[in-house]
């Protein structure tokens, strides 16, 4: 087993489930002072949705990159949906649910259970946030490659959703990420135009190594659709609140996207 300390730097072969936690705590005491995170939580506070510059480090990126990569290349599937839950929003992307990168990607994995991701999370969104406790929320891939593709207007089921972006185009091909804070989502009436109407959306452009934090619950959000040969390729990951725990909620769009906790009747034909 490979032993790296908070000062080393690595490349992207030492990147291992065993030394990431080491590696992700290195740098984000670099990259993110006292001050930073104070001024991300405000941010979090107002939009509910705050971008994380560079919060990869380069060989973390690299490692995640190949890791992701692979498994979407392997096992992604192309989902071409309009979602009835969310007011007929489209869905145009290619997916790969949690069962698959627990079996495949032990760096994604390890990502999530760190404690340091969850620390540096509940410091941002001003709560401890707590895995989720439906397996199928706990990380998804999803790629957005031909001209069109999109993740429409949608809400989340639980209260947080943090994102890695491993890929995405400049910003005139689209694929940023834009948000409706201080928004709901009724599940019997859901109202696109309305939350739309009712509050400003925030738009993000983000760069590869990036990563965003939404208040997913109560932030209507899309990924812009994206033109010509852009491509875009993110991790998402679901964090739940205390309340959350406490709460029955249900993960329709999960499951359809994603396959859920569950074997995936369109990834096996």
């Amino acid at each position: 087993m490979t032993s790296l300390t908070t000062d080393q730097s690595a490349t992207a072969e030492q990147v291992t489930a065993d030394t990431l936690g080491t590696l992700l705590d290195a740098h984000l005491r670099r990259q993110f002072s006292d001050a930073d995170r104070a001024e991300l939580r405000e941010q979090f506070r107002t939009q509910h949705l705050v971008p994380l510059r560079d919060f990869l480090s380069p060989e973390l990126l690299d490692a995640m990159r190949a890791e992701a990569f692979g498994i979407m290349d392997g096992h992604g599937v192309q989902r071409d949906l309009v979602l009835e839950i969310t007011d007929g929003t489209p869905r145009h992307m290619r997916t790969v649910g949690q069962p698959v990168i627990k079996d495949h990607g032990p760096l994604i994995h390890h990502f999530y259970f760190s404690p340091h991701t969850k620390d540096f999370m509940s410091g941002i969104v001003g709560e401890e946030v707590f895995t989720c406790p439906y397996a199928g929320e706990h990380y998804v891939i999803s790629r957005l490659d031909r001209s069109g593709d999109t993740h429409g207007w949608h809400w989340d089921d639980y209260t947080y959703g943090f994102i890695l972006v491993l890929e995405a185009p400049e910003y005139r091909d689209g694929g940023f990420i834009q948000g409706v804070p201080h928004t709901s989502w009724d599940k019997e009436n859901p109202d696109v135009y309305g939350a739309l109407l009712k509050s400003q959306v925030h738009s993000y452009h983000m760069n590869a190594g990036d990563a965003y934090i939404v208040k997913t619950d109560t932030t209507m959000h899309r990924v812009h659709p994206i033109r010509g040969e852009a491509r875009r390729t993110i991790v998402n990951m679901t964090w739940v609140s205390a309340e959350d725990l406490t709460t029955p909620r249900t993960h329709e769009t999960n499951d359809i996207l994603f396959g859920g906790a569950g074997a995936d009747p369109v990834a096996q034909k």
